[in-house]
């Protein structure tokens, strides 16, 4: 297929977001309508001895719902452990015991309040050291808190690093962060005229919600129907039921209209997170700087329940030992329970973590061997044809190598060696990122096209835009195939009554397999007009192709990456440790860019996400009840936080993807944190392992340098 040109458009969506027209979850209202307020554990760790949910009964407008009244109170992504209710064990503090409905906010808020709660609190396990001792008890869940373990081994590690040049290793912490989305979590709920169930909510799989509404509540499929509104953010967090299932056990039950928003404090308290972890990496290379042997533990901390835990483990040990060729390769992964809200999808899906810390550990490989760092990951980098450090072969686009020359010979890194303030650092890192949801797990699409009179076109696809641009995308793709202006094209997305189910927004899947199914439905719908059907359907599947020669585990490894490099450039204040960045060079490979102006949106948004990752964002805990229930204290990056970011890209075609494109939503977040951590170790030696990078140890850090300056000096 010949290259077609990019061309960046305006988002379709843009009109009405910026002109306030856009319909989010939380501006539906109906009239009539219940008020929902879920009833939450005020301990992190406890057995229930008593509810007490007396003072709701016989109250006009109120109703009160809790486990008895739901036939199957188990729900989850992968593992079926999480409770939509508690009836017996609180295992982290905000988890929901009752519901309130009320017909208004201010009985719903009462009737909350005035429900009883009897504990008898256990030990509260909230950081993996205790989570991984042999002895902890009680663990979180009868079966003791260890989830997983995921071993990996190829090659002769120990051999390797017995006659490698240099060997180095650390140990590496980062902390639970939120996704901290604009709109929290929120949606209604109501019965047709027909007597089916609708929710419209911000959700990211609305099949897959259907389907669990289904099961858990005993309502037949053809009985709900799933919507997804406006969206206002998602980055992974509404992957999972949020509001869903309490929206649709309230309405089924009093037939009434329902809503239901959480406050910040419950979004921040109470939502999926990003994974914590403990990531110890050992590294061998030659005097060259090629690396021979990489050797980790990974021990990733998923809260009270499952969730998406499994899957991100499996991403963060096949992504742990970066975008290398390396022979010997030994990783360990472990998931543990602990007291805290369930980890579960974020940005980068347990890839930022494990990067982290085998770039840091690159980085500092590089200044020891007195190498370029963007030289050490050239000579280490994968290309077409290439094993991956699991043994898989890189049958796609592979272009880190032409990212990191354009890197190499960008102003940004061409400044770094014109240097000479004290107080400037330079770093950069190297990464990929899978696309798809990974060997061993259905991943298809399914498309419909229908052609009209006038000269316009139905597109309906069952994914979800939460942001990332995908409508824009289709919208190009269908006119570029049809070779008609985009405004012919209306587009369908996320309704299980009007379009087929085509999985999950995540995984960065959507643009790869819906875009081909969208191209199929084309080709049919071409078909069919080239040999006359009056009023043409098209149809058009697509299956993510899958790695030939490998099954490591349900989710890994994957048969396509998206690859980047990235260089920054801060400023250190050697006197109050602050971090302010300046700088940020960023350039990916994503195939095909069929719109340049998204793809730089992206990147730039993923940068920021990343750079709250570095510097500023962390949930702590203690005894399992968070620290950070506002956003005056959970700091996310604002706009005068954000440097001056320039993303430009490879030049490439990926022959499997629609139009040459593979996916590149998440990619951008992923490697910035180390990136940031060697510019501010060109400034300061203090081994940096840990985020957010602490102010407070670079002052003491620099301190007591200064201590051992003046000490020596006399």
């Amino acid at each position: 297929m010949p290259h077609a040109s990019s061309c960046s458009v305006p988002r379709v969506d843009a009109l009405e977001k910026v002109t306030g027209k856009a319909v989010y979850p939380s501006d539906y209202s109906f009239p009539d309508m219940l008020h929902l307020r879920i009833v939450r554990a005020t301990e992190a760790h406890a057995r229930i001895k008593k509810i007490d949910t007396d003072s709701c009964l016989g109250i006009e407008g109120v109703y009160c719902f809790c486990a008895a009244d739901v036939r199957e109170n188990l729900f989850g992504n992968i593992i079926k452990d999480q409770p939509l209710f508690v009836k017996d064990k609180v295992r982290f503090y905000g988890e929901p015991i009752a519901l309130i409905a009320a017909d208004t906010p201010e009985k719903a808020d009462r009737y909350a309040e005035l429900v009883q709660v009897e504990y008898e609190p256990l030990q509260v396990i909230d950081n993996l050291k205790e989570a991984s001792e042999a002895n902890c008890s009680p663990s979180v869940h009868d079966k003791g808190n260890l989830l997983l373990h995921l071993p990996f081994r190829k090659g002769e590690v120990e051999e390797a690093f017995s006659q490698s040049f240099l060997v180095i290793e650390d140990t590496f912490t980062v902390p639970v962060v939120d996704h901290a989305y604009l709109e929290m979590e929120a949606g209604v709920s109501y019965l047709d005229e027909t007597g089916v169930l609708n929710i419209i909510a911000g959700t990211q799989n609305p099949f897959y919600d259907r389907e669990e509404i289904a099961r858990c509540l005993d309502i037949p499929l053809d009985k709900i129907r799933m919507r997804t509104a406006t969206i206002g953010g998602g980055f992974g967090g509404k992957d999972g039921n949020t509001v869903q299932l309490f929206l649709a056990l309230v309405t089924w039950q009093t037939k009434r209209a329902a809503r239901l928003v959480f406050t910040r404090e419950e979004s921040l308290s109470t939502s999926y997170k990003r994974h914590a972890a403990k990531i110890e990496v050992k590294l061998g290379l030659d005097s060259a700087g090629l690396i021979k042997a990489y050797q980790a533990v990974l021990q990733y901390d998923t809260g009270a329940y499952a969730a998406l835990g499994p899957a991100v483990l499996g991403l963060g040990v096949e992504h742990a030992s970066g975008p290398y060729v390396i022979p010997n390769v030994q990783i360990d992964g472990y998931l543990y329970y602990t007291n805290k809200p369930p980890a579960s999808a974020m940005r980068g899906f347990g890839v930022p973590q494990a990067a982290f810390a085998v770039e840091t550990l690159l980085n500092r490989a590089a200044k020891i061997l007195g190498l370029d760092p963007i030289k050490l990951r050239w000579q280490n980098a994968l290309f077409k044809g290439a094993e991956g450090s699991l043994g898989q072969k890189m049958e796609h686009t592979v272009g880190l190598k032409d990212a990191l020359e354009l890197l190499e010979n960008s102003w940004l890194w061409r400044e770094r060696v014109q240097n000479t303030d004290p107080t400037i650092g330079y770093g950069m890192a190297a990464g990929y990122l899978s696309c798809g949801l990974g060997k061993g797990i259905p991943d298809s699409a399914k498309v419909k096209i229908e052609a009209f009179q006038d000269g316009t076109y139905d597109v309906r696809i069952g994914t979800v835009e939460i942001g990332q641009g995908s409508s824009t995308l289709f919208a190009q793709l269908a006119a570029e195939k049809l070779n008609v202006p985009k405004e012919r094209i209306r587009l369908i997305m996320g309704d299980t009554a009007l379009t087929y189910d085509s999985g999950s927004t995540a995984a960065s899947r959507t643009s790869y397999i819906c875009g081909n199914a969208l191209l199929k439905a084309i080709d049919d719908l071409k078909r069919q007009k080239k040999i006359g059907v009056l009023n043409p359907i098209g149809i058009g599947e697509a299956v993510f192709p899958e790695e030939r020669q490998l099954d490591l585990g349900i989710g890994w490894p994957h048969s396509m990456y998206t690859f980047i490099a990235q260089a920054a450039k801060v400023r250190v204040n050697r006197l109050t440790g602050e971090i302010e960045l300046l700088d940020v060079f960023a350039v990916t490979e994503a195939g095909r860019v069929i719109n340049p102006v998204a793809l730089e949106g992206q990147i730039h948004g993923g940068v920021v996400m990343g750079v709250g990752y570095a510097l500023t964002e962390q949930l702590d805990f203690r005894q399992g009840k968070p620290q950070q229930t506002s956003l005056s204290t959970y700091l996310l990056p604002t706009s005068l936080d954000s440097p001056n970011i320039e993303a430009v890209s490879v030049s490439a075609y990926e022959e499997s993807g629609p139009l040459g494109l593979k996916g590149a939503a998440e990619v951008g977040t992923i490697v910035i944190s180390p990136a940031i951590a060697a510019a501010v170790n060109e400034v300061i030696e203090l081994p940096i392992c840990e985020l957010p990078i602490s102010r407070q140890r670079i002052t003491d850090y620099l301190s007591n340098t200064a201590k051992v300056v003046v000490t020596g000096g006399n």
